[in-house]
């Protein structure tokens, strides 16, 4: 999240130019949830979902290499933060927008008094309440039944509640992608697109040629 005395960026600066960027939150939330249901192997999902999430998000197109405008992305979805600022975790799935949705849509409600669904809340603004979420809400709640171990609880009925509650509210969607090494990830990600983009600048002189 950016300082209080700052307000919340409007543009993404790649190369010493500020590019335009649409902030609604749902874009930063839909690319998320794509990276979390593909498999580890499936990099030409991964690119797809990476070059249609930079297509949705700048206004500007930038006019910079494709690991600079990932880059510029990354630092974007993480809220300014470093590596570890960003929300994909190796902890196993917790929760997804998707699926949750009722129930975010109703903790926001709850708790900011938010409609997220007539809202177009800047996305830095959405992750700073959604980790600010309390344990009043039944959305964190759900999240909490999920995170529980069964086999570390040592009272038989509570571990039967418990397992119970993690069956009712258990995630439906594929298991999420988590890489190794973030590093890693990132490089795979710039390689991929960067090879999208180039097929694509490929096709578009052909198409010139003939003309």
């Amino acid at each position: 999240m950016t300082k209080l005395t700052e307000k919340l960026p409007r543009s993404i600066e790649i190369d010493g130019i500020g590019y335009r960027i649409d902030t609604d939150y749902r874009i930063m939330a839909d690319l998320e949830t794509a990276v979390c249901r593909i498999g580890a192997d499936d990099k030409g999902s991964m690119a797809r979902i990476i070059s249609a999430a930079i297509s949705r998000l700048f206004i500007d197109i930038p006019k910079a290499p494709a690991e600079k405008i990932i880059a510029g992305m990354l630092w974007y979805y993480r809220c300014g933060k470093g590596p570890s600022g960003g929300t994909f975790s190796n902890s196993g799935p917790c929760y997804d927008y998707e699926e949750d949705s009722d129930y975010i849509f109703a903790a926001f409600m709850q708790q900011y008094g938010d409609d997220l669904i007539n809202s177009e809340m800047h996305w830095w603004e959405f992750r700073a309440k959604f980790i600010s979420l309390t344990d009043s809400t039944k959305f964190v709640k759900i999240v909490q039944y999920r995170r529980t171990d069964p086999s570390a609880i040592k009272d038989r009925n509570e571990r039967a509640r418990i397992n119970r509650l993690r069956k009712i509210y258990a995630l439906k969607c594929r298991k999420p992608y988590f890489p190794p090494d973030l590093s890693e990830r990132n490089e795979n990600i710039k390689s991929q697109v960067k090879k999208r983009f180039e097929e694509v600048s490929m096709l578009s002189e052909k198409i010139n040629e003939k003309e």
